[in-house]
């Protein structure tokens, strides 16, 4: 399989919960994780396009659900994050 990413990923699992409009927070995990996105796994279902915002080791930004890779695993993409959230998030990875 070829790799359509243009920013490294390292696997590394940490809380991430996700808020949709409205509604209870969706309790998320990351799987991996990259200055352009990530994948995560929940409890609760996501839909392919869907936009949340997510909470990430005090990186505080919204994300565009790209879609399901598993039952319970979504592959995440990050959207107008600003430089200081996108620094912190190159560090992380």
């Amino acid at each position: 399989m070829t790799e359509l990413r243009r920013s490294p990923r390292i696997q590394i699992e940490m809380p991430c919960p996700l808020h949709r409009r409205s509604g209870s927070p969706i309790e998320g995990r990351t799987v991996d994780l990259g200055p352009g996105g990530m994948r995560v796994c929940t409890k609760r279902p996501l839909a392919a396009d869907e936009t949340l915002r997510f909470e990430l080791q005090g990186i505080d930004g919204r994300a565009r659900v790209l879609r399901q890779q598993t039952h319970d695993t979504y592959a995440i993409r990050f959207e107008m994050l600003p430089e200081p959230a996108l620094a912190e998030l190159r560090r992380l990875a």
